[in-house]
């Protein structure tokens, strides 16, 4: 199916806009590059039935059947009601064969109205389970240093009315840097490198004992100047070790 992406902007990093037939910075997630890897980090494209328009956002499988991202990519108060929900592994989701889901479980005390507060974590479920290897997450352990972020977001951090492709779509990586922690948040990136609209929900690992392992779920950032300048600041992630309650009893 040929895929639109609705826009569905504002302090959470979740959907972005891109053409079908829009080409793609082949350098920049911001400030990254193609990940031709990380095959276990897939699309999430949230539409209504029939639909070939919808909100954008990635993943990490993290059982065969669990793909771990974020609540606000879900939750219908944020994308919609009576949304699909499509798992699409691969380097570009528009050229991604679906995975079918059964739905989803989101933290209770998730609020898309504060979500500074925390809790914007969740998972879908796979109909069936799938082969791609599922990815580690901390239980236990993040600290201020280098980190790698993997998504399917905007690659611009500028962007223009009418104009329908901003990279949005295809799986980029980077290299930045925690500069905070706190209880249940961390702070990644900087003005050259971080994340953006799309890239919700999607991985930051950290190498722990000699093994890379999910240590946050891109949640939320900044956007400037009325809405046209996107992501220019660091953003906030999930950290995934201040919820293993939830994604233990639910993936």
């Amino acid at each position: 199916m040929s895929k639109l992406l609705s826009a569905i902007l504002g302090l959470p990093l979740v959907a972005c806009v891109v053409g079908d037939n829009g080409g793609s910075n082949d350098e920049d997630i911001i400030g990254g590059q193609l990940d031709p890897g990380d095959p276990s980090v897939v699309a999430l494209f949230a539409h209504q039935p029939g639909a070939d328009h919808g909100a954008l956002c990635t993943g990490s499988v993290i059982s065969p059947t669990s793909v771990l991202t974020a609540a606000h990519c879900v939750d219908p108060r944020t994308v919609g009601s009576g949304n699909v929900i499509d798992v699409l592994p691969g380097n570009d989701f528009r050229q991604s064969s679906p995975l079918a889901t059964t739905g989803y479980v989101e933290d209770s005390a998730f609020d898309p109205n504060n979500i500074t507060a925390g809790h914007d974590i969740a998972i879908v479920k796979l109909a069936q389970p799938t082969s791609l290897a599922p990815l580690p997450y901390s239980r236990g352990g993040v600290s201020v240093g280098g980190v790698r972020i993997v998504g399917y977001g905007f690659n611009s951090h500028i962007q223009i009315p009418g104009v329908l492709d901003f990279g949005a779509g295809v799986k980029r990586m980077a290299s930045t840097n925690v500069d905070t922690v706190t209880p249940t948040l961390i702070t990644i990136g900087d003005t050259n490198t971080r994340n953006c609209h799309g890239d919700s929900g999607g991985p930051a690992f950290q190498t722990i004992n000699g093994v890379e392992q999910i240590v946050g779920v891109t949640s939320f950032g900044p956007d400037l100047a009325g809405g046209t300048i996107y992501c220019i600041l660091a953003g906030s992630d999930t950290r995934v070790d201040a919820y293993l309650a939830f994604i233990d009893a639910n993936k």
